[in-house]
């Protein structure tokens, strides 16, 4: 089974199309047409064999609606379903401000970073970074409303606006990267590709316009993607990393890692060891 809010995703169908090679028949879970009746729910997997599922994504966005995909998730476990990723990791993976306390409790090297609620606050702390900050979404993917604030008056601007709209406010020390970062595939206790994310601005995302380069990967960029996924209990994880003056920094760690732009500059078949990874953690 694959969990995912959209079946049709290229990337949900290019992973069911292998686990197909192997002769496994693929279900799709979408968390949104989820009807859960407490007396028969567990009904809905027991034909599972086997009894496990790919998790690619819960799409909700309204805080009620994250909560409640997030305890579906719980209930598939509750009744004997491995998740790859689980539910946990999910929960920390897709929360950045929970990602950079993990992050930071287990000393991997990452951005200076303030959350708070209070609009007048994050100002101060604002400029308590250095008045040069990068304001994140807590919870989101693909650079989507992601900014840099490095001018007070329309970090004012920003900020009380946002506070108008209830926003919690997730500051990170912007840190010069020189246009480019690193994303690097990791599953299970294996750094398994990497590449460079090359931009034309300090924004690095390949959904802004990165373009992809190749990287031989180093034995310290592998030991802190792994590092940094398995703090962040994530098995199967895209880890960002930037190179800065001050060393290797991990941004974000993904649980639910895109993999066709890193297949561009790699000859390994990522998709083939994804399930391949997938079948033998489940079948455990």
């Amino acid at each position: 089974m694959i969990i995912t809010p959209k079946p049709n995703d290229p990337e949900v169908q290019i992973l069911a199309k292998e686990l197909e090679k192997k002769g496994i028949s693929v279900e799709y879970f979408v968390p949104a047409e989820t009807i859960v009746d407490i007396d028969t729910f567990w009904e809905r997997f027991d034909h599972l064999d086997p009894r496990g599922a790919l998790v690619r994504g819960f799409g909700a966005a309204a805080t009620q609606k994250i909560f409640f995909r997030l305890d579906v998730l719980s209930a598939i476990e509750e009744f004997g379903i491995t998740l790859i990723n689980s539910r946990e990791s999910l929960e920390i993976a897709s929360d950045k401000f929970l990602t950079s306390i993990f992050l930071k409790n287990h000393k991997i090297p990452t951005p200076r970073t303030i959350i708070c609620e209070d609009a007048v606050k994050a100002l101060d702390n604002f400029d308590i970074l250095g008045g040069d900050v990068i304001l994140k979404p807590l919870y989101g993917s693909k650079g989507i409303g992601i900014t840099r604030l490095n001018d007070k008056a329309f970090a004012e601007n920003v900020i009380y606006t946002l506070g108008e709209l209830n926003e919690i406010f997730y500051l990170q020390e912007f840190v010069n990267h020189y246009n480019r970062d690193i994303r690097v595939l990791v599953l299970g206790d294996e750094a398994v590709a990497g590449m460079y994310r090359i931009a034309d601005n300090w924004k690095t995302n390949i959904y802004a316009g990165a373009k992809m380069e190749k990287i031989k990967l180093t034995k310290e960029l592998k030991r802190l993607a792994v590092k940094a996924a398995q703090v962040v209990k994530t098995e199967i994880a895209g880890v960002d990393i930037i190179e800065s003056e001050k060393g290797l920094q991990v941004i974000e760690v993904n649980s639910i890692p895109g993999f066709t732009a890193l297949q561009k500059v790699v000859n390994t078949n990522l998709a083939e060891k994804i399930i391949d990874f997938f079948l033998k953690k489940i079948s455990k």
